[in-house]
């Protein structure tokens, strides 16, 4: 983490040491000034507090960012909304005539991955418990378009910048709020950032249900998926629903899909020359692999850099992928197994029962693994590469290979090194955040 404010406010919070009143100025300024600043205060405070997923930090992002918001936009009063989140974080039942609700709004988490493992699971219970209700996706196309095939789903398109200074960033505010202004409407909110994670307010507040995903069943350890099947359940009488994918057919597929997005953070990757030899691997192996090149830029490079180091064997195959990721989850579910590091690319192989090993590596803390493991009806591998070289991340990754292309699947049942999604089943089912 670098040097600046807002990593210094955070070190303090992290510790449970007191906050000077002059650095969360300074933090505030900062983020008002420059896009620096702000970046600064969602990558070195924002984050870190969400990702140790603790009531606590939940409450010190709160008292902040509500100064935040009334300094960016001096017409919301930072003492309101800390009244309002603390009123509306509070868990409750709907218990109105589901029939009669016309407009139910459900706001996008922004990335694909959260919007797979969470956002998805509450449009399908939306659509269940409200049969006369048109469910509208609140977020960017591309999100749009892994759902509304699926399942038939209207767009309110708002697209959120994650670069620029503060108050470019909550330059959506306006459009939003009136996007969400129909009377009686529902809006359901998983802590998008959109919202900036409930604290922004939208629509009438008893009709506003919020799933304040970063404390909620704090105390248990269970991927952020299943939470929100409990959530739903709990709130609006809908039985467990498995996540949505919407995916074309393919009549043949790669036998080997592939992400090694990180998300701009390489931390998150193993280190060279894991990748190259990963792909030569699978083509000695006589496997066909497709990789997706991600979003461009150094990312693309990687994959390509990679893919160079590759010699050519006598079936195997590797071809770079460059389209939708809407088209990528269609690769995904015609493949016979999904490979990557944690991202999207994962959540989708497990919505659409694909087997999957997945690398988490560059992962702050233990319960930030647990929650964002991909939460579905796929038969997945969890390894925690963090400490791994690439000699041993190697070999995992070739008993996986083995396995399922030998008929015996991914999970090895007597591996008990490695998290995976059987040793959630030992946990207390009683939910507790």
């Amino acid at each position: 983490m670098e040097n600046t404010s807002a990593s210094r406010l955070a070190e303090l919070i992290l510790a449970n040491e007191l906050e000077p009143e002059a650095l969360v100025e300074a933090v505030i300024a900062e983020a008002l000034a420059s896009d620096e600043g702000s970046s600064a205060l969602f990558r070195d405070l924002v984050e870190p507090l969400a990702d140790n997923f603790e009531f606590r930090l939940v409450n010190s992002y709160t008292h902040i960012f509500a100064r935040v918001i009334e300094a960016a936009l001096p017409d919301l009063d930072a003492a309101d909304l800390i009244e309002r989140f603390m009123r509306i974080r509070k868990p409750r039942k709907y218990l109105g005539n589901p029939e009669s609700v016309e407009h139910v709004f459900v706001l996008s988490r922004i990335t694909i991955g959260a919007d797979i493992a969470i956002t998805s699971r509450i449009l399908r219970a939306a659509f269940v418990h409200f049969p006369n209700a048109k469910i509208h996706f609140v977020g960017p196309r591309k999100n749009y378009e892994i759902f509304e095939p699926e399942i038939g789903l209207e767009l309110v398109e708002l697209s959120y910048k994650r670069t620029g200074n503060l108050r470019e960033r909550l330059s959506v505010y306006p459009q939003l709020k009136e996007a969400l202004s129909v009377k009686g409407a529902l809006i359901i909110d998983p802590d998008s950032r959109l919202s900036q994670l409930g604290l922004l307010p939208l629509g009438e507040e008893e009709n506003y249900y919020f799933f304040e995903t970063r404390s909620w069943w704090s105390d248990e350890d269970m991927p952020l998926g299943e939470m929100t099947e409990r959530w739903v359940e709990q709130t609006f009488d809908v039985p467990l629903h498995v996540p949505i994918v919407a995916v074309e057919d393919r009549l043949e597929g790669f036998d080997v899909t592939l992400s090694l997005g990180v998300g701009e953070n390489p931390e998150k990757s193993i280190p060279w020359p894991f990748e190259p030899r990963l792909l030569q691997m699978l083509v000695d192996r006589g496997l066909r692999v497709l990789v997706d090149t991600g979003a461009g830029g150094e990312e693309a490079a990687r994959v390509h850099r990679a893919i160079a180091e590759v010699k050519p064997g006598a079936s195997g195959s590797v071809t770079p992928y460059y389209g939708s990721f809407k088209e990528f989850a269609s690769e995904i579910n015609a493949s016979q197994l999904y490979i990557g590091y944690d991202s999207a690319g994962g959540h989708a192989a497990c919505a659409l029962g694909i087997p999957g090993l997945l690398l988490f590596r560059g992962f702050p803390n233990e319960r930030f693994m647990i929650r964002w493991i991909p939460w579905g009806d796929g038969e997945l591998e969890v390894l925690d590469a963090e400490e791994m070289s690439v000699d041993v991340a190697l070999d995992r990754v070739q008993e996986a290979v083995e396995a399922v292309f030998s008929g015996e699947g991914v999970l090895d049942e007597d591996d008990d090194e490695d998290f995976d999604e059987d040793d959630l089943e030992d946990e207390d089912p009683e939910p507790k955040r």
